[in-house]
């Protein structure tokens, strides 16, 4: 699924300075894995994960998906890919506090293209699939944080990703419901979603099939 070679990035600082926040990763991911990336602050794990949502490129290496070398894609076809491929799961949710749920699960559908009426009934559809069903008409102010969530795991889930990216899931919300939402992803992983999390939370990355750990814009051994 997932192949970088020799991955760099450096972000440019004032006085002709820079700041390298890959440093040469070189990662395979496989084709329906559940993988936790973890790391300190600061050490590139938000870069790789950019980098392998096609919202940025690296500056040296590659990166292929699925056997295409997507590293050198001018913006307009990483957008296209992106939109077709890629699903995301943020910590503050970024949801429309004005949409219902079921037209925040929508959204990226009309994006691509898809119908009105097809792409409502299949966002209700999803809301069911994450556990909210009877909720698609609130708003994300009128559901809990779990809840909302679930909003967006639906919405990454829009377009029939083969590619679900989670950047710290459960970083805002308790335990007891950070857990709930990792059942969620794990079934999903079961389904056959190839998923890859950027967590800080070392119990949550063990529920995943793999660790990788990254430190200084490296992978640790």
């Amino acid at each position: 699924m997932i192949k970088c070679e020799n991955l760099q990035k450096t972000y440019p600082l004032k006085k002709g300075q820079g700041y390298q926040a890959l440093s040469g990763i070189d990662l395979e991911i496989g084709r329906g894995e559940f993988a936790a990336v973890t790391g300190p602050s600061g050490c590139g794990k938000s870069t790789l994960l950019n980098i392998l949502g096609l919202l940025d490129n690296p500056d040296g290496g590659r990166y292929l998906l699925e056997g295409r070398d997507v590293s050198r894609f001018d913006d307009a076809e990483r957008s296209d890919l992106r939109l077709r491929t890629v699903g995301f799961v943020f910590q503050s949710f970024n949801l429309l506090p004005r949409f219902s749920a079921a037209e925040n699960v929508r959204l990226p559908m009309l994006y691509r293209g898809v119908p009105k009426e097809e792409a409502a009934e299949r966002a209700r559809a999803l809301l069911e699939k994450v556990g909210l069903k009877g909720k698609a008409d609130n708003t994300p102010l009128e559901l809990s944080g779990g809840e909302r969530q679930r909003v967006g795991i639906a919405r990454a889930l829009a377009n029939d990703p083969v590619l679900l990216l989670a950047d710290e899931p459960t970083g805002n919300l308790d335990s007891r419901t950070g857990l709930e939402v990792m059942d969620l992803l794990r079934s999903l992983n079961a389904a056959g979603l190839t998923i890859l999390m950027v967590t800080h939370d070392l119990n949550l990355a063990r529920a995943a099939g793999r660790t990788i750990k990254v430190r200084d814009g490296r992978i640790e051994p």
